[in-house]
């Protein structure tokens, strides 16, 4: 073969594998814990288990994450945001600490969480996870709209103190 098709074939290849392995832009972000800064508050994200990020896109059609050290920072940054338009949510599994697509996450709202902006809030992909960490800690497993409607209206976790109690996702 001669030099010039073996260039051709090597850059036909390379732009093959890249278009591969090129991050989808509504991903989750990489956040680098203890130097990545908060949207809302500006606190130093510390904890990955609370950790969001809102994928927006701005007025010029570019893609970019919002950062957040915790839901209720995800919650107050978005009722002000007005110059984007919400992509994506993502939380982290208080668990596992993986990303979860946040409109799938099931929560568990318990005034024992400790949560950065006290959201009292922990996002888990798998709702027998929550339901595990409630009877160890108490509190009110949600679903995303739920978490989002009471944290939305500054009344918190709404019914967070009674571990005895059923579920919002109506489920004993």
């Amino acid at each position: 073969m001669t030099r010039p098709f073996m260039f051709a074939i090597l850059a036909l290849l390379l732009a093959t594998i890249s278009a591969c392995t090129a991050p989808q832009p509504d991903a989750p972000p990489a956040i680098f814990l203890d130097d990545d800064m908060c949207a809302q508050c500006g606190m130093i994200i510390s904890d990955k288990r609370f950790a969001g990020a809102t994928i927006v896109r701005n007025d010029r059609e570019e893609q970019e994450p919002l950062l957040f050290d915790d839901f209720n920072c995800m919650v107050t940054h978005e009722q002000a945001l007005t110059e984007y338009t919400v992509v994506r949510r993502w939380v982290h599994d208080h668990g596992t600490g993986a990303w979860v697509n946040a409109r799938e996450a099931t929560y568990l709202c318990s005034p024992s969480l400790r949560t950065p902006m006290a959201s009292h809030v922990a996002a888990f992909e798998q709702r027998t996870s929550a339901a595990s960490m409630r009877n160890s800690i108490g509190g009110d497993i949600q679903d995303f709209q739920a978490v989002w409607r009471s944290l939305s209206l500054n009344s918190g976790c709404a019914d967070a103190t009674n571990p005895e109690q059923s579920d919002s996702l109506g489920k004993p």
